[in-house]
């Protein structure tokens, strides 16, 4: 009898289930329109069995369980209740807006009810026990899909290099065309075509007194600068003095260069995961190593310091307020500077004994004296076009620049997949041009044989170096001499070495030339693409390179692998020679395998994170999740996601822009000759309505103007519009009247309305749309 009464109860009950799948049917496509939602599907049938003692107490869910709940609960749009018996009671459907009314009746027997989730809750008081059946009908999942390319398989020759790998873990920028990040140095020089010269302000000289621009043998003969133009750089009298712990006393006198640095260093430091109360507590066994051609501080400096001064203090003074403790120097090799000082900074972490956890690398270059414009006037060493215009036939001279670069070097192993990670140093070498032609004339046979020690190095045939970064400084004599180097050393090629140069874009920056450079090769191998050479037009005839496979770049070009070897060579004037070769992977643009952007960031710190759900008041509604924002999700909704340094993602709601105030909005009409008329404001403030006739036909049509301004016309996007929920579109000034929305009387009055030709209709039912065309408002009409 038992299990009769088991397969009856069975059986009851998936005919009630197929009878709630029925009705999820009938409505799965019918509410869009006047809610805006459609249904997807609906949870399993819950049985409560009302005035019955309480349950056990269930252990308290995993965060995991947690977050699926919200995930369901946020996706519930409609809720059908249905009363089996035995007995009655009194059900009362709670509005969550405090100006509905709340609306109570009697359950009985086999009554079915059915409400929007979104506007009320409900809570049942039963006479005695009373079985109630209850489900969710649900909208379609919140869903982030993302498209990705399949796996590149990685030609052999494009391998990670073996060995000792020295990473690059942190970057930072402080050059001209406003790049005070590595980001927009790459902006600048790919996409931007940014020429970063300015004329040199006078708040460094007085150009009018030391510049003679009219005429170059006039000028230096009265030892005067016939350049006035520079890669320029703002602010360099603004420095922060708190932020690094140092008096003002000893700021006053400091040069600017160690201000600079500091600023620069410290970025790099923070782009590579480092926290300063860390390292000013527990000291960091990091390296310092920068790059100068000199100073000229002391020729402007009025209140001179022992310590602000001499440039020796400008890497000491870095490591000592950020507590570094490892070797800290400086070099000056002239326009290579930065360039041996990172090759120096690599041999040192390489090093065994008393190993190194990573090295601080900048090159730093300012222009405030006129004394050394005037000499390298004097040398006829400038342009006198105030411009660098590498490999072009317009070549004079180089421009100077300003500006500071620094990265964060570590020994570890490349992963791409590692978010941490920039690229890595693939092999760095440097030489001197020992006896030429003279001093400062450049060396072909040294450069060729320091190529050849750099492709050595890294185990390269020459036909792998993608990128030459060339020293390219803009002379008439240098640049032909560089590139027929380079043409005799990468030789033979399967294709074209690209060939760019920063010089034209930023200037020389002469010892912080090259660490630029360095930075700019990191970057293309994280974009996997070559930067076009900024003022090239006619090429230089004096560049040899007839016959051999190479693109002098006029526009920017995507590289043939996903990873790629790009090499930058900068020459002192004094003979020092150098060179390093950068490594890395496109992780960046949309050709990558894992790009590393911030949508797969999210994706990866979602899938490996738990997220932590807090309950904030009795309600599950008011619990919050560091996963998506199930519970608060609608339509058009926009989100900010912060990605925390522990990798949790936290969701935080935008708010809305704050509108302009709207004094008031008219409407105009086929009941009204299409005539602005006043609405008014009745229950509250930002709701307006208004009371019209329907005329004979049945039907009228409106449109809403902000101010009432015919120049400001909110509508729907459709013509003759009936939807409540359409889009709304303007304000903006249009004739078109059927570009409106259309009121109608209901079938029931189709009598009435033949019967007379004037019939009251209030337009409280249509308050929501008016609603929503103030949201719109709010929106679209901007302060």
């Amino acid at each position: 009898m038992l299990e009769a009464l088991d397969s009856e109860a069975t059986s009851g009950l998936l005919a009630q289930d197929r009878s709630v799948t029925e009705h999820l049917r009938l409505l799965k496509h019918r509410l869009y329109e006047p809610f805006g939602f459609n249904l997807a599907s609906r949870t399993q049938l819950l049985l409560r069995l009302s005035g019955a003692e309480p349950a056990e107490a269930q252990p308290a869910p995993s965060a995991q369980e947690a977050d699926a709940f919200l995930a369901l609960m946020g996706r519930k749009r409609v809720c059908l209740l249905r009363f089996l018996g035995t007995c009655g009671g009194t059900l009362r459907l709670l509005p969550k807006a405090p100006e509905e009314p709340e609306v109570t009746m009697s359950a009985c027997v086999d009554l079915q009810v059915v409400f929007l989730t979104r506007q009320y809750d409900y809570q049942f008081d039963p006479d005695g026990e009373c079985l109630v059946l209850q489900s969710f009908f649900l909208e379609e999942p919140l869903q982030m899909v993302f498209q990705q390319a399949g796996k590149v398989q990685l030609p052999k020759s494009k391998l990670v290099p073996k060995g000792q790998q020295v990473l690059v873990k942190g970057m930072a920028s402080r050059d001209p065309c406003e790049a005070d990040l590595h980001e927009k140095l790459w902006a600048a020089v790919r996409h931007g075509g940014c020429d970063g010269f300015l004329e040199i302000p006078k708040t460094r000289f007085d150009v009018d007194q030391y510049v003679d621009y009219e005429d170059q043998q006039r000028a230096m003969s009265s030892f005067k600068s016939y350049c006035r133009h520079q890669g320029h750089i703002e602010g360099i009298e603004i420095f922060d003095a708190a932020f690094f712990n140092l008096p003002e006393q000893d700021v006053r006198g400091m040069d600017p260069e160690q201000r600079i640095f500091m600023e620069t260093g410290w970025m790099a430091m923070s782009d590579a995961g480092f926290r300063r109360e860390k390292v000013r507590v527990d000291s960091a066994h990091l390296g310092c190593f920068v790059g100068i051609s000199g100073s000229d501080w002391r020729d402007v400096c009025r209140a001179p310091s022992a310590n602000g001064v001499p440039e020796t203090f400008i890497a000491n003074r870095f490591s000592y307020v950020v507590n570094l403790k490892g070797p800290s120097f400086i070099v000056n090799t002239a326009c290579s500077a930065s360039l041996v000082a990172l090759h120096s900074a690599k041999t040192h972490l390489l090093m065994t004994q008393d190993p190194l956890d990573g090295a601080v690398v900048a090159g730093i270059s300012l222009n405030v004296s006129p004394s050394t414009w005037i000499g390298n006037c004097a040398g006829a060493m400038l342009s006198f076009r105030g411009r660098c215009f590498s490999f072009n036939n317009t070549a004079d001279g180089y421009g100077r620049g300003e500006g500071s670069a620094a990265c964060v070097l570590s020994r570890g192993k490349y992963d791409r997949d590692d978010d941490s990670i920039c690229g890595m140093v693939a092999a760095s070498h440097t030489n001197s041009d020992g006896r030429s032609a003279s001093l400062t004339a450049p060396n072909g046979p040294a450069q060729q044989r320091l190529l050849r020690a750099v492709l050595g190095e890294a185990k390269l045939s020459a036909s792998q170096m993608d990128i030459y970064e060339a020293h390219g400084t803009g002379t008439s004599l240098g640049d032909p001499i560089e590139i027929s180097a380079v043409k005799k050393v990468l030789v033979p090629r399967d294709y074209p070495v690209m060939i760019s140069c920063s010089k034209p874009n930023l200037g020389h920056l002469e010892g912080g030339a090259g660490l630029s450079a360095f930075c700019k090769c990191i970057l293309a191998c994280m974009h996997a693409e070559a930067a076009g050479n900024q003022h090239l037009r006619v090429q230089n005839p004096n560049l040899d390179i007839e016959g051999w496979p190479s693109f002098l770049l006029q526009e920017a070009a995507p590289l043939k692998n996903e990873a790629s070897y790009v090499g930058v060579s900068g020459f002192g004037y004094g003979g020092t020679n150098s060179h390093a070769t950068a490594f890395g992977m496109n992780v960046v643009t949309s050709r990558a395998q894992n790009a590393k952007t911030m949508v797969t960031q999210i994706l990866r710190s979602a899938r490996q994170n738990t997220p932590e759900v807090t309950m904030v008041g009795d309600n599950y509604e008011d619990w919050h999740s560091t996963g998506l924002p199930h519970l608060s999700v609608k339509p058009g909704q926009g989100y900010q996601v912060e990605v925390m340094d522990d990798g949790r993602s936290v969701w935080h709601q935008m708010a809305p822009c704050k509108p302009r105030g709207c004094s008031s909005m008219a409407i105009m009409g086929s009941f009204n000759g299409w005539t602005p008329e006043p609405m008014s404001t009745r229950e509250r403030a930002g709701l307006y309505s208004y009371e019209l006739t329907l005329g004979s036909t049945g039907e009228e049509s409106f449109q809403v103007l902000v101010d009432g301004l015919l120049s400001q016309v909110l509508h729907p996007t459709s013509q003759k519009c009936t939807s409540r929920v359409s889009a709304v579109a303007g304000p903006r000034d249009i004739s078109d009247r059927d570009l409106s929305w259309l009121v109608k009387a209901g079938l029931d009055r189709s009598e009435d309305v033949a019967k007379t030709s004037k019939l009251p209709v209030t337009l409280a039912k249509s308050a929501e749309v008016l609603q929503i065309l103030v949201d719109a408002v709010a929106r679209r009409v901007q302060a």
